[in-house]
């Protein structure tokens, strides 16, 4: 006797932006669930897969807290990956911003039962603030790939910043986990 067919696979998509990776997501046959907090880009987002039902939209920004912090807008260019909610060399190109909400990103994994396919995350320097908190517990062991660009151009520290999560990666034996993928 056949069974049900396998759920599809269930990834999140941290700064979604335009919907690339989560188009990419739901051609494959996944679900995905996006974040993403720029206001004008979640509007499109939005509108963009209304109709379809395997996805999630969420007009907020991951971190390693929740809560409410400004979503700063890089060099007024409102559609810009740079826009970001974490302070960085670019503040003096940064004049404006609106208020965000928060989820911790953390406890977001904690809550999820079910095996999550793929985690992306391109959050313009959160990586910082989220991976070692998600390193320390062992939440890369729910997800069977965490895939994340990172933003190390954005901080005076910010090589030493990837140095010390490489080291602790490495340490661990972590295996899927994928930094600067793009």
């Amino acid at each position: 006797m056949l069974g049900l067919p396998p759920p599809p696979p269930y990834c999140i998509d941290c700064g979604a932006h335009a919907g690339l990776i989560s188009d990419i997501i739901l051609h494959c046959g996944g679900r995905v669930e996006c974040f993403e907090p720029n206001l004008y880009l979640n509007f499109f987002l939005k509108r963009k897969f209304e109709t379809n039902p395997l996805i999630k939209i969420h007009q907020k920004a991951v971190s390693n807290k929740s809560g409410k912090t400004k979503f700063l807008t890089f060099q007024n260019r409102i559609l810009s990956q740079g826009n970001r909610i974490v302070s960085s060399v670019q503040d003096d190109e940064t004049s404006s911003s609106y208020e965000v909400e928060l989820v911790n990103l953390c406890e977001f994994l904690e809550q999820k039962e079910e095996r999550i396919y793929l985690l992306k995350l391109d959050v313009e320097g959160a990586e910082f603030e989220i991976l070692p908190t998600l390193i320390e517990k062992k939440l890369y062991e729910k997800i069977d790939y965490i895939v994340c660009e990172t933003h190390e151009y954005m901080f005076k520290d910010g090589v030493e910043k990837l140095k010390v999560i490489e080291k602790e990666l490495e340490k661990r034996g972590v295996k899927n986990i994928f930094l600067d993928w793009c």
